[in-house]
């Protein structure tokens, strides 16, 4: 599937799958390393990313979840 996404200020296109966590769109198909995997549990908070100015957990929302990012 083909998303849009908002992120910080510019607009990207990715294709993936509508399950595919957006912590792996982010690292994987972006290339932006500086959200990280961390515990792997979401308890530790190094995959946290703000949509629409509120903390997500990026590991466990699916990319078909988040109006921006």
């Amino acid at each position: 599937m083909t998303f849009k996404l908002a992120i910080n200020g510019a607009d990207r296109t990715v294709e993936v799958d509508g399950d595919t966590p957006l912590l792996w769109v982010l690292r994987d198909v972006l290339g932006m390393t500086a959200t990280k995997f961390g515990c792997g549990q979401v308890l530790c908070g190094a995959c946290t990313v703000h949509i629409d100015g509120a903390p997500t957990r990026s590991r466990v929302t699916p990319r078909r979840r988040p109006r921006a990012a």
